[in-house]
């Protein structure tokens, strides 16, 4: 029912008028009067439309959607009123399946977030025609934000834009490191830096139990600095068991072998929660979000960004980029005005302004916008802003899409979870890892046929 709904929804586009319309002239107010007088014409105000973008990201509240996004386009087009929805469940847009009310725009990452959303409802949308209706220039984002966007498509078709990029960065809690006399992180710390601090850092005080480091293992993996290809070319094996990721993974992985981070699993997955609430995390990554000042309250001052660390051999280097996209459902009756909203949200003028409120890190080609992210937030006074984006995103690997990409990387999220918890070497874990991925593959084939 739901792919009907969908293909009566593109049934037809209709074409509007342009941004600006051109001034007329009117009639003469005296035909007898050979001194015609001219008026201009105003255009004719643009027809109400109501619009509604889903944020698919629990770290955003409802409110938080509607200020910094939602309000903005309202405020540039007042013919478009804009309904923001916050994130509250993974069953909340299946449900709005099945009720039929499916949001104009979703907000996701590329990854999991797209392929739950967009893909499993066969509900993406090319816009390449409103692009071109509308001039929208390409060329204004990020290379490899853009690139990333264009990876979700094998046939030059555009689902999405990048709306703004995820932070490659770490957070540390002053307050751990003068407990323990440990110096303030610098920018440019390498895995092996970032090993002899930890071993600084992580010790049992007073039967209180302090880590030095813990960062989200999806996008360790994932967003791997040595930009691994999950597939070979078919797009159907899994090639990810090479000795360049494997000898990546052991720098890290030692870390995590330091006595006092043990082997339970519980540690990575509530990684966020003891360094805000608990406090005994001394530096975090936590999955490319930025924290904000609501969520950051507990730590009061006390804390900062320092650069992602990077391998010895490539300085400076982070992890692939990882913009989050906005999309346009396909069902969406006011196509034109959604385009419009995106159009605007990906803008020099609103990718600037929000930057400088310390809103979002833009997605532009340009980069001289990043570097004022935060100047007008009293939040951001004195941080060290600077570490957000690394010198060099590492590269995302060249390789053919795959409708089986979840498939691989839930097993490279259990490959990270078997060497952790102790139950399986790192070979060991990437040789079963493999066997995994491709069984559920030839399944997923075969349930297909």
């Amino acid at each position: 029912m739901f792919k009907q709904r969908v293909i009566s929804g593109l049934a037809a586009i209709v074409a509007v008028s342009s941004l600006a319309a051109c001034g007329g002239q009117s009639a003469p107010a005296n035909p007898g009067n050979s001194g015609d007088v001219k008026e201009n014409v105003q255009p004719k105000p643009k027809e109400p439309v109501e619009i509604s973008i889903f944020h698919y990201n629990g770290t955003w509240t409802e409110e938080q959607t509607a200020k910094v996004f939602a309000e903005p386009v309202t405020k540039k087009y007042p013919h478009i009123k804009v309904k923001a929805i916050g994130y509250k469940n993974g069953k909340q847009l299946e449900e709005m399946v099945v009720s039929g009310t499916l949001p104009d725009l979703i907000m996701t990452t590329p990854g999991p977030g797209f392929e739950t959303t967009i893909r499993k409802y066969e509900s993406q949308f090319d816009l390449t025609p409103l692009i071109k209706q509308y001039n929208y220039d390409l060329n204004q984002l990020d290379p490899a934000a853009l690139g990333v966007v264009r990876s979700l498509s094998t046939k030059n078709e555009i689902f999405s834009l990048p709306i703004y990029m995820a932070p490659n960065v770490l957070y540390y809690n002053k307050t751990i490191f003068d407990k323990f006399g440990v110096a303030y992180p610098k920018d440019g710390m390498t895995w092996d830096d970032m090993y002899e601090m930890s071993k600084k850092l992580t010790r049992n005080d007073n039967g209180v139990q302090y880590r030095g480091f813990l960062a989200s293992y999806v996008h360790l993996m994932r967003l791997n600095q040595v930009s691994q290809k999950l597939f070979d070319n078919t797009g159907e094996k899994v090639a990810f068991d090479t000795s360049e990721f494997k000898n990546y993974l052991k720098d890290i992985f030692r870390i995590f072998e330091l006595p006092g981070y043990g082997n339970d699993q519980k540690v990575h997955d509530t990684s966020v929660q003891l360094f805000l609430k608990e406090q005994t995390v001394a530096m975090l990554e936590p999955g490319g979000t930025l924290l904000g000042e609501e969520t950051l309250a507990g730590l009061g001052n006390n804390w900062d960004f320092t650069s992602f660390p990077s391998m010895k051999e490539r300085p400076g280097v982070g992890s692939q980029p990882y913009p989050f996209i906005i999309s346009m459902f396909n069902t969406s009756k006011h196509k034109e005005a959604a385009f419009e909203a995106m159009a605007y949200l990906t803008s020099a003028e609103f990718q600037t302004a929000a930057a400088k409120q310390g809103s979002l890190l833009p997605v532009l080609s340009d980069k001289s916008s990043v570097k004022l992210f935060g100047q007008d937030s009293a939040f951001y006074k004195g941080k060290n802003v600077g570490a957000l984006l690394p010198k060099q995103f590492s590269p995302v690997p060249a390789e053919p899409f795959s409708e089986y990409t979840a498939s691989a990387q839930n097993e490279l999220y259990n490959i990270f979870r078997k060497v952790v918890s102790g139950t399986a070497d790192i070979n060991t874990a990437f040789r079963e890892g493999t066997e995994a991925a491709n069984k559920k593959i030839e399944e997923l084939k075969a349930a297909k046929k």
